[in-house]
């Protein structure tokens, strides 16, 4: 049997494990846009103005490694808070699967956002990855935007086989910027090339969006993977 002074050895070490505090309270800079997805793209759910108290309860990283997931384009961190705003601040402007992260098992749960370490007043004092714990992964989240050059929209279509005359029929959006794209499924081949992506932003709904249409250097975040039938 162990001596009795290497078990209170062991339970100290446990006493010794990090401590996080539940919630944080900062106060926010003028510009402290709150968001849907840990990124800056592309919507809202609450723009708080200066000196608005907040509770920040954990931090993740964003998953668009690149200016779209920074506050400023070009510099700053890559660090995101969660707000938990509990309807303090009325509905959100926009509703998403990606509010949250519970369903991969992080801490970033009921109604919130994810606010810009930057956006927070004197926000360079804390090291917010050392003072909070880690929300888990960011959500999912991919942007892409139709071919610069051309000023189109995207077009939908129901289905990915053109040999399907359910498939031939065309429905114009009026999506002529970044949107939200989910997973991708291989189809026929346009430009010689068979992958064709899902866009998710609302109101499209089924909609397909062939590979010919995507411009190849303004994909951003992290895929959704092939879909799942």
């Amino acid at each position: 049997m162990a001596p009795l002074s290497n078990l209170i050895s062991l339970l100290s070490l446990f006493d010794r494990a990090p401590k996080y505090p539940s919630y944080i309270t900062i106060t926010t800079e003028p510009q402290a846009p709150c968001r849907i997805h840990a990124d800056n793209m592309p919507y809202s759910v609450h723009s708080f103005g200066s000196n608005v108290k907040l509770n920040v309860s954990c931090w993740t990283t964003s998953t668009m490694q690149d200016n779209k997931g920074r506050l400023n384009d070009n510099e700053g961190s890559f660090t995101y808070l969660w707000v938990n705003t509990n309807g303090s601040f009325g509905e959100p402007v926009f509703s998403s699967p990606g509010v949250g992260n519970s369903d991969q098992g992080g801490k970033a749960l009921g109604e919130g956002c994810w606010l810009h370490e930057d956006a927070v007043k004197e926000g360079a004092d804390i090291d917010f990855t050392e003072a909070l714990e880690w929300c888990g992964p960011a959500p999912h989240h991919q942007i892409a935007t139709p071919h610069i050059y051309n000023n189109t929209a995207f077009v939908c279509r129901n289905c990915t086989d053109l040999t399907k005359e359910a498939c031939q029929k065309e429905y114009a959006t009026q999506e002529y910027g970044y949107v939200d794209v989910g997973c991708w499924k291989k189809g026929t081949a346009v430009g010689g090339n068979t992958t064709w992506v899902s866009m998710i932003t609302p109101p499209a709904v089924n909609c397909w969006i062939s590979p010919d249409q995507f411009e190849a250097t303004e994909w951003h975040g992290l895929p959704a993977g092939e879909c799942k039938e």
